[in-house]
């Protein structure tokens, strides 16, 4: 089906409505499940059908579908209910990208995953079973691949036409060390932006799953302050789940308080810190080059040395606050509109080392990856391995239940950044926000120390 061709075909009469576009996606998803090594489920699930949008006197009209040889009809009925629907007040607001341009970003058309037999996704996964049984005392172990590969193809009435493709594949391993003395909980992840990227992992399982027995008896922290450097994963989600949301503008729409609590120019952390959101870094899982409005992405500085410099729109925020556009409307799929989204959320990196950023730290945490995290104002992190820090350097496994704060409070108590990055990708899962869950997305950074925590 010549998707490009269907989109080409639409023909509304100017005088219909303001304005239309179309999205089209095509999308293929594989998920395979083992559960102590025998297989318990493996599917391939297609879908196709298109989002169709139109603005007419202010106000939007949406609906999706699966018929594709429909679309113009489709637009003719939206367009219907607009012109049925009497209003008040008209605004002059145009939420939507007046630019034309065409752009073909097709980056996977080689390795796509939707080619590849299910057959081989199960070998892969099968092939570190050896690495994993070599370990005495696991529990639970749970062996899952996913992958999906999904192209876009949009066209508006204002001459906007676009396709990209979306290619990522991921393999999990979580089981549960176990002896006399406890056990501990732990998982691996890797990710790829094609299917040879999850290949040869041999030497990484078996020396995660080394790792993870060293907590068995590892024990729970005194509560309290303590400094804490947080790795990349960690530092992700910090950045993600505590600040990333609160830059999406909608949440200020109609709210004073919040527009001056996060006014652009005002001093909101250290100078050592920088946050950006970008989709634009292909082989992640938050790549998204073009957003679903049509607008290309960008590399969008949300915090520049410790200042709030920028926020996350799509075309209507950016027009109510009276700033630019970011392309940051994304929605989960063809069922749903856009909304504003993030994409890759990360710290940028500093000018330390890792063992000159713990140099001075006597005696601190150093919290290494998550079970997950939550918040807004106020946020909680869930850690699932890390260390004391003794004397500037990385001592004992601990147990730490929560790390909390306030994300004010937090950002001015940065108090460095490593030289290294990090971006902590996933096949499995995503963001969340109203009801579109699981939307890809990426998170992570430098490594970061900050003075003070709560440590439960």
């Amino acid at each position: 089906m010549n998707f490009i061709s269907i989109l080409e075909d639409i023909n509304i009469p100017d005088n219909n409505c303001e304005y239309w576009d179309v999205r089209i996606e095509q999308t293929t998803k594989t998920e395979i499940n083992y559960q102590d090594f025998d297989l318990i489920s493996y599917s391939k699930k297609p879908s196709l059908g298109a989002f169709i949008r139109v603005y007419d006197k202010g106000m939007w009209f949406y609906s999706s579908t699966t018929d594709l040889k429909n679309l113009s009809a489709e637009i003719m009925t939206l367009s219907k209910q607009s012109k049925a629907l009497e209003r008040t007040n008209e605004t002059t607001l145009r939420p939507y990208n007046q630019e034309s341009y065409t752009e073909r970003i097709l980056k996977s058309e080689e390795t796509r995953l939707d080619k590849i037999s299910i057959n081989m996704k199960k070998s892969l996964c099968e092939n570190y079973f050896k690495d994993i049984q070599e370990f005495e005392k696991l529990k639970g172990v749970k062996v899952s691949y996913s992958d999906e590969y999904k192209i876009k193809h949009f066209r508006s009435s204002q001459e906007v036409k676009f396709s990209y493709d979306f290619n990522q594949c991921g393999l999990s391993i979580s089981y549960t060390v176990a002896d006399q003395d406890g056990q501990f909980k732990d998982r691996v992840n890797f990710y790829g932006k094609q299917f040879d990227d999850l290949k040869n992992q041999h030497s990484e399982i078996k020396n995660a799953i080394s790792e993870s027995y060293l907590f068995i008896e590892a024990k729970p922290i005194s509560p309290g302050n303590y400094p804490v450097a947080m790795a990349s994963e960690v530092v992700g989600a910090f950045a993600h789940e505590s600040f990333g949301h609160k830059s999406e503008a909608d949440f200020m729409l109609g709210d004073d308080e919040a527009k001056e609590t996060w006014k652009i120019g005002k001093k909101v952390g250290n100078q050592c810190l920088t946050i950006v959101d970008s989709g634009e870094e292909f082989g992640t899982s938050g790549y998204c080059p073009i957003d679903d409005e049509g607008f290309k992405t960008q590399k969008t500085y949300l915090i520049k040395n410790g200042i709030l410099t920028g926020r996350l729109h799509n075309q209507y925020t950016s027009q109510v606050l009276n700033e630019a556009p970011t392309g940051n409307g994304r929605s989960m799929n063809f069922e749903f509109e856009p909304i504003v989204r993030m994409t890759n959320t990360y710290i940028e990196s500093g000018d330390l080392t890792f063992e000159e950023l713990i140099s001075k730290v006597k005696l601190g945490v150093y919290a290494k990856d998550i079970n997950h995290g939550s918040g807004l104002s106020t946020f909680t992190i869930a850690p699932r391995k890390c260390y004391m820090i003794r004397n500037g350097k990385i001592a004992e496994p601990i147990r730490v239940s929560v790390i909390s704060g306030s994300i004010f409070e937090a950002l001015e108590d940065i108090e460095g950044c490593s030289q290294d990055f990090s971006m902590i990708n996933t096949a499995f899962g995503g963001c969340g926000k109203m009801e579109q869950w699981p939307l890809p997305v990426s998170f992570g950074g430098s490594k970061v120390l900050l003075s003070k925590m709560v440590i439960s």
